[in-house]
């Protein structure tokens, strides 16, 4: 019997970036206190085996997986660092259970530093989604682009927190994924365009703690994204094309995808294909540990 209690996430991966979402679990698992995580992984042409390893990483949560093929969202363009799988999050209403009455959506490429039980319970007041602004795009730009009405914010849709008895009712999951199939290659951000579309000044926007985004180390004065006391952001996003996994990555945080993932049956794989020697992940480490520092003399 299914736990009704649990905290709900979901994810999506294909094959390819698959080691990567073992690391966001692996983080969650580490960071997360009592309470019962389930993972909801959509997935795109990731076999058992792989799975299996995934499964092994994180014995703490409870993945449940969905196989998805044949689907239109899969027939949709990847864009620049977006593969196709990344549209799997727009059918979450089509493949969850029906009694599931909210969750978090985190992008793969991201690392949890704490429990996510504050995020959880956060009120959304009536908004059926909430999440972050994203600091990269002129909202007052996207709206005249886009023939939006008033003014309003645009988020980042690598953490959402949706309450899924709203989407379903008003269809907003939906309704974007037929926006990106009516008109493809069309939006800039893809499906994070779209969706910003269909819940134009109609979300709720959340602590910057909890989607640190790369923009957000452009301009630490005017983008806040850790409470007093603390040293790191609760929730890392690795946006744009640099990954942590990459050999050149300059991220104060990347250490912390390494750390995770040493504890994973993909590290030897990735550390030989990125081509990251002991020494360099010694200066992530260093990098990192300056960065704390720094952030507890701030507080």
């Amino acid at each position: 019997m299914r736990n009704t209690d649990a905290m709900e996430l979901v994810c999506v991966t294909d094959a390819n970036y698959a080691p990567h979402l073992a690391v966001l679990l692996k983080s969650i698992e580490a960071n997360k206190g009592a309470e019962h995580v389930r993972v909801h992984a959509i997935l795109d042409e990731v076999d058992a085996p792989l799975l299996n390893e995934i499964r092994d990483a994180v014995p703490g949560l409870d993945i449940v997986d969905y196989h998805v093929a044949g689907h239109p969202a899969l027939t949709l363009p990847p864009l620049l660092q977006i593969s196709r799988a990344t549209y799997l999050r727009l059918i979450m209403t089509e493949v969850l259970p029906a009694d599931i009455s909210r969750v978090i959506y985190l992008d793969i490429d991201m690392i949890v530093t704490c429990s996510l039980a504050p995020l959880w319970q956060t009120d959304l007041q009536g908004y059926p989604c909430g999440g972050i602004e994203d600091p990269g795009v002129d909202p007052a730009t996207f709206a005249r682009t886009g023939g939006l009405e008033g003014e309003g914010r645009y988020f980042n849709a690598g953490m959402l927190l949706i309450d899924m008895q709203a989407a379903r009712q008003s269809g907003f999951l939906t309704q974007a994924l037929d926006r990106l199939i009516a008109r493809p290659g069309a939006y800039e951000f893809a499906d994070q365009d779209a969706l910003n579309e269909c819940l134009w000044r109609n979300w709720l926007p959340l602590d910057s703690r909890w989607n640190h985004q790369r923009e957000h180390l452009y301009n630490p004065e005017r983008y806040i994204t850790a409470r007093k006391g603390d040293t790191i952001p609760a929730i890392i996003h690795f946006t744009e094309a640099a990954k942590p996994w990459n050999a050149d990555e300059w991220h104060p945080y990347a250490w912390l995808y390494w750390r995770h993932l040493r504890h994973t049956s993909f590290f030897a794989p990735i550390r030989q294909r990125s081509g990251i020697s002991l020494r360099r992940l010694a200066e992530l480490w260093l990098k990192y540990r300056l960065t704390v520092m720094r952030g507890r003399l701030a507080n």
